[in-house]
This record gives structure tokens, C-alpha cells and sequence, in this order.
């Protein structure tokens, strides 16, 4: 029989050769047929026996044969079936890859847009903290200077750049208020004696002699 093979099939018709047999010789073929199944390789025997035991040995190759192309064919299929679960899990995997590179992708995206109009908000924030701050640093000269003055020279210095991000005043390498707002009186820039245009003469002097410390101004 064929290895790891433990059971065969005896047909119900033989019944029809051993009724012609005494209980012995019947007893004899069956013990037979269990010695060949378990490849003992039992003598033949002889005689009329010899002749029962032929076809049941024939018949036990036949249906030997059957069972090896069906063990073939299930060793075969379960082959397949191993690599079809194998691809579907390799495909589920690289699936799963490519879902979680595009939400790392769509995450990404969103995080920069995020902090962009964060960094704007900041940016709107902090000059207007700056600009607060400005006017906080004016107080203490209200006194000196008076309320008009200072609301001049707040809105002069505090004047934005073309991108909006520097005032007049940051754009100094230095700025010491107390001086500027001293030479700021000194020139009388909020006095209006001959009009406008004298006003406007002043501005100029004054910018002129800023420049002439400070060329970034």
C-alpha cells in the first residue's frame, strides 16, 4: 500500500467467491489480503485460493492508483490554494502600503497649509504686539511732550514697509526714543508757524538729518 496509507476498500460482492469456500480457506485469503495491504509480501498461495486472491489483488491496485492521483490532485490544489492566499496577502499589504503613504502624503499637505497660515497669523500678531509695545514705550514722555506730538511721531515711526512686516523705526540699527523724540521737538516738526509748507520743509530737515546718522532710515 502506499506509505502513511492506513485503510482499503474490501467489496460486499466478493461474498459471491468466498460462500464457495470452507471457513478456513476463507480465513486464509483474508489473511492474505492483510498481509499484502500492510506490504508483508506474503507467499502466494496455491491452488483454487491462488485464483480467489487475483482479483482481489488486481482491485487493490486499481483502487492504489485512484488514491494516488487524488492525493496528487489534492497536494496540487492545496499548493494553489497556499499561493493564492499568499498573493492576497501580498496584495492586501501593498494595498495598505500605498493607502498609508497617501494619507502620510495628505497629512503632510495639510500640516504645511496649517502652519502657513499659522506663520501669517503670527507674523500679524507679533507686529502688532511690536507696534503696542511702541506706543507703550511713548507714555512716559506724554508729560514732556504732549498728547499731539507724540501722536505724530507714533504714526511717523510706526509706518509699515511695502511687505508689511518692519516699521520705520525697526528699520534702524539703533533707536533710542527719548533722543529721537528730543530731536523731534528740537525741530519743531509739530509746531505749524508759516502752514504747510513749512511743516513740510521741517519733515524734510529732520529726515535728512536722520539719513545723515542712520542711512537705513
Amino acid at each position: 500500500m502506499a506509505e502513511q496509507k492506513k485503510s482499503f476498500v474490501l467489496y460486499g460482492d466478493l461474498i459471491h467467491t468466498t460462500k464457495h469456500l470452507t471457513d478456513e480457506d476463507a480465513g486464509k485469503v483474508f489473511k492474505w489480503v492483510l498481509e499484502y495491504v500492510n506490504d508483508n509480501h506474503p507467499e502466494p498461495l496455491k491452488g483454487l485460493l491462488a485464483a480467489v486472491c487475483e482479483p482481489i489483488k488486481q482491485q487493490l491496485k486499481r483502487d492504489l492508483l485512484k488514491y494516488e492521483i487524488k492525493r496528487e490532485q489534492y497536494s496540487d490544489a492545496g499548493k494553489k490554494s497556499a499561493e493564492a492566499r499568499r498573493l492576497k496577502k501580498l496584495k492586501e499589504k501593498e494595498d495598505n502600503q500605498r493607502m498609508l503613504t497617501n494619507v502620510e502624503s495628505r497629512s503632510t499637505n495639510s500640516t504645511v497649509s496649517v502652519n502657513d497660515n499659522v506663520s501669517v497669523n503670527v507674523t500679524v500678531n507679533d507686529i502688532i504686539n511690536r507696534e503696542a509695545d511702541f506706543k507703550k514705550s511713548l507714555q512716559p514722555h506724554l508729560e514732556k511732550y504732549g498728547k499731539d506730538l507724540l501722536n505724530d511721531f507714533y504714526l511717523y515711526w510706526t509706518e509699515k514697509n511695502a511687505k508689511g512686516k518692519k516699521m520705520k523705526f525697526e528699520m534702524n540699527k539703533t533707536f533710542d526714543v527719548s533722543r529721537r523724540l528730543a530731536r523731534w521737538s528740537k525741530n519743531n516738526f509739530n509746531t505749524n508757524k508759516n502752514g504747510k509748507q513749512q511743516q513740510q520743509e521741517q519733515l524734510g530737515n529732520i529726515t535728512s538729518e536722520i539719513r545723515s546718522i542712520d542711512p537705513n532710515v
